[in-house]
């Protein structure tokens, strides 16, 4: 899982602590593809999930790094990384 600074929820939804991604199936002639993502509590207790698809610039600049992905989700949907180590 990939540490997150703390993002309190509303309405008493928990805190989210940890983020984890996956990068869906795309084809081999792709130019962009779809990501999913968690936000999890302390607890392990699901907080928030959505998707995100990446943009044409991402996509082609993601190159050999995974961690590259885990940074252009947490960049779109407002999260700030503190570890990677997964």
């Amino acid at each position: 899982m990939i540490q997150i600074e703390p993002v309190i929820f509303p309405l008493n939804q928990g805190i989210a602590t940890h983020m984890t991604v996956t990068v869906l199936n795309f084809a081999t002639n792709a130019v962009t593809c779809k990501t999913y993502y968690e936000l999890i509590s302390e607890e392990n207790n699901l907080i928030s999930r959505g998707e995100y698809t990446l943009t044409e610039e991402e996509f082609a600049a993601w190159g050999l790094d995974n961690t590259y992905i885990n940074q252009c989700v947490a960049n779109a949907i407002g999260v700030t990384i503190i570890n990677q180590t997964e």
